[in-house]
């Protein structure tokens, strides 16, 4: 466990002043953020096409319950204060969901391959974290509270005559507090819609948004309400292998924490 942002930086990322995402998800639990809203300065070009590539160094996810081998991910938790905004990575970190929420690979403390030495260090993925909190809804970020933030880079592969499935359990509801999907690349795929089926306490029979994300840092933003899945990718082409590249935060309420 160490601290990874002794100096805290807010310019990385920008999103469009008329955007509120912390209002529309308090509306509606959920805010589709187009890659349009977001601005990425020049001057850290760097940091973020070093993130992008880490994509190209996951593993196989060892947890499917279904034997497919169609997933690749790194998995870490850092936890933040929220009085300094300073984030702490915790090493080791397993990662669970409930067999009602997951009743396909749930039940189990799952160990993925651990994030990248330079990804932990990575000022885009700190910055964005941060900007990304700030986006959720107020009523819940607390300020005498840190927060547990889990980040998922999967990778889901489909090969000519066998598509991949980004969510193999199906129409399902999130443990975490908080969820953010960004789009970090998609290739030689059809489907990967997300599907969001509503915030009752059951789940809707149809979906009530369809939203395909296309282009790089597409992005939604939705509380543990929403029922939501993923449709299955398939090669484009029949011919070569396509993959659709996504990062995954998780915001989790945790202690209390000192104010001074």
């Amino acid at each position: 466990m160490y601290n990874t942002s002794p100096k805290i930086s807010d310019d990385i990322i920008n999103l469009s002043s008329d955007l509120d995402i912390s209002n529309t998800i308090l509306k509606n639990h959920c805010a589709l953020v187009p890659s349009k809203h977001f601005n990425f300065p020049q001057s850290e070009n760097d940091s973020r096409e070093s993130f992008i590539g880490e994509w190209d160094t996951l593993e196989a996810d060892p947890h499917m319950a279904d034997y497919g081998s169609y997933r690749l991910r790194r998995y870490g938790v850092f936890e933040m204060n929220q009085v300094s905004l300073q984030l702490t990575y915790q090493s080791n970190a397993t990662f669970y969901q409930s067999l009602e929420t997951n009743p396909v690979n749930g039940g189990i403390n799952r160990k993925f391959a651990p994030l990248l030495e330079s990804t932990i260090e990575n000022c885009f993925l700190h910055a964005l974290i941060r900007l990304d909190f700030k986006s959720l809804s107020s009523s819940i970020t607390r300020k005498d509270k840190s927060w547990r933030i889990g980040v998922h880079q999967i990778k889901i592969r489909s090969f000519p005559g066998s598509p991949g499935s980004p969510t193999p359990e199906g129409v399902h509801r999130d443990d975490e507090d908080f969820t953010v999907q960004h789009l970090i690349h998609r290739y030689n795929i059809a489907g990967g819609e997300n599907l969001f089926y509503g915030d009752s306490r059951t789940q809707s029979k149809e979906a009530k948004i369809r939203w395909m994300q296309k282009d790089f840092f597409d992005s939604y933003y939705f509380d543990k309400s929403v029922w939501h899945s993923v449709s299955p990718v398939e090669s484009l082409d029949g011919i070569n292998e396509g993959y659709r590249n996504v990062l995954l935060l998780d915001f989790v309420l945790g202690s209390e924490v000192s104010l001074l």
